[in-house]
């Protein structure tokens, strides 16, 4: 799988099954990784070959992305972003990678962290119903992270406007 357009397809089957909203990332599904690890394998032996093609280095940003390697897929889109200055879409793309990676850097907590908080606070929410504090989140803090690392978590959830255990949800994790 060496041509472009095949690593191309591969990035858009794992893409399509990654359920993944745009800039709203999560970790893949379990379906998805095979095709993501495969497009990403075969970009960067494409752009150690071609390493003028900003095509490409944007396919292999948005592979790491997919995959939640921000700092990579940061690299690969401003080399895009350095081939093709003229290209006004890369640029805004670089920014709105940028934020995403920053708020994933604030957070601080893994793609499996946050999949376990939303499944902890679905179930507490759909159950108990939410009273507008963040009592279930907390709670879920508590017992998956350290004392140290609870006030800056929060903080961040309510910077993304995660207020209360539904807008954690509802903000933050979807």
């Amino acid at each position: 799988m060496d041509s472009l357009l095949e690593l191309k397809d591969e990035l858009i089957k794992g893409q399509k099954l990654a359920m993944q909203g745009s800039y709203q990332r999560r970790a893949p599904s379990k379906k998805a990784i095979p095709h993501l690890l495969a497009a990403r394998k075969g970009l960067k032996e494409y752009v150690e070959q071609h390493p003028t093609d900003a095509f490409a280095w944007q396919l292999l940003s948005q592979a790491e992305e997919y995959l939640l390697n921000y700092k990579a897929a940061l690299s690969a889109l401003q080399n895009a972003v350095t081939l093709n200055k003229k290209d006004r879409k890369l640029v805004k793309k670089l920014v709105l990678l940028k934020e995403q990676a920053n708020k994933w850097h604030e957070l601080d907590l893994s793609p499996e962290e946050l999949g376990s908080l939303e499944a902890f606070l679905d179930e507490k929410v759909d159950i108990q119903g939410c009273d507008h504090t963040l009592l279930y989140t907390k709670e879920w803090l508590d017992t998956h992270i350290s004392v140290s690392k609870k006030a800056k978590v929060v903080k961040a959830l309510q910077n993304q406007g995660g207020f209360c255990d539904c807008e954690v949800l509802m903000n933050v994790i979807d």
